[in-house]
């Protein structure tokens, strides 16, 4: 096994060790990469003893994947971190402090954490992101300006909004991005359902529930023509974020805002995603079948 594969399999290893935990606690590898901004977390591995009788136990840096700009990088890579002041441990203690990491493949890229934490038993604490930089890398589909049209520079502040953890400021803007484009994103929808040979009556009945007011109603009268290529794990799309846009926005706190927020984006993201699937591989197909029509008359 090589260096790298023995890299893999210990990054793995911690990972399954941390999913196994109580279901209220996530792994600090994890909150690290992916959480935003203002949000306390409970999280496992934040500690582990030493063997310094005077300090026996110490904060732990995992080792993270993040995203690496450099130009040597441009993508997804590991980083190895240290704490400033890796001691501070106690249960009744607050840790005010910076936890610094640096690109394995690269060596120039920095990444730095300012983290507020707090110990709890068997290696196990609360965390709060107080700062981050460079901010949290999030991946959007090349798809996604496409399908919500001149509401993707709303989205965008949506996006900044959810990484400072700005839950209510986010869930306002996803769901203006939503409500506003809805049309836009039924004829996306449409356009997949005509390339994939649906009769001309369900074509136009999409098309007509594209004009609908009521994003409701619009979802009642096509229910039952989503291409099943457009369905996120079995569900209707639209009623996804139908449902996450009838969450009253000021009877909800902040948090819950932000997972709503966070729900509303990933739902539009990979559907942005299938339908642009969808659509190249039907050409893809067309390509393929006219090349063997031709193939078979030439010969």
């Amino acid at each position: 096994m090589t260096e790298e594969q023995d890299l893999d399999q210990q990054d793995q290893n911690v990972r399954e060790q941390g999913s196994s935990e109580e279901e209220t606690l996530v792994p600090f590898s994890r909150f690290l990469e992916e959480f935003p901004l203002n949000t306390a977390q409970e999280i496992s591995g934040y500690y582990a003893r030493t063997d310094d009788a005077y300090r026996p136990h110490a904060k732990v840096a995992p080792r993270i994947r993040i995203y690496c700009d450099n130009e040597n990088c441009q993508g997804y890579r590991r980083f190895d971190g240290e704490w400033l002041s890796r001691y501070q441990i106690g249960s009744d203690q607050i840790s005010h402090d910076f936890l610094v990491y640096r690109c394995r493949d690269c060596g120039a890229r920095e990444k730095t954490f300012c983290i507020m934490s707090f110990a709890g038993k068997d290696g196990k604490g609360t965390a709060l992101k107080i700062g981050e930089f460079p901010d949290l890398h999030i991946d959007l589909p090349s798809s996604l300006p496409k399908l919500l049209g001149e509401e993707y520079k709303i989205f965008v502040k949506g996006l900044k909004c959810e990484k400072q953890g700005f839950g209510i400021a986010a869930f306002a803007y996803y769901r203006r991005v939503v409500e506003n484009q809805k049309g836009r994103v039924i004829q996306q929808i449409a356009k997949v359902a005509k390339r994939l040979g649906a009769t001309p009556e369900v074509v136009a009945t999409l098309e007509s529930a594209a004009n609908e007011v009521q994003f409701s109603k619009a979802i009642d009268e096509i229910r039952d023509y989503i291409p099943l290529s457009l369905l996120i794990d079995g569900h209707n799309p639209l009623k996804l974020l139908h449902k996450a846009l009838s969450v009253g926005l000021h009877s909800q706190e902040d948090e819950a805002c932000l997972r709503t927020a966070h729900s509303i984006r990933m739902v539009l993201q990979d559907l942005s995603q299938r339908i642009k699937d969808t659509l190249r591989e039907e050409q893809e197909l067309k390509a393929a079948v006219s090349t063997l029509i031709q193939f078979r008359e030439d010969t």
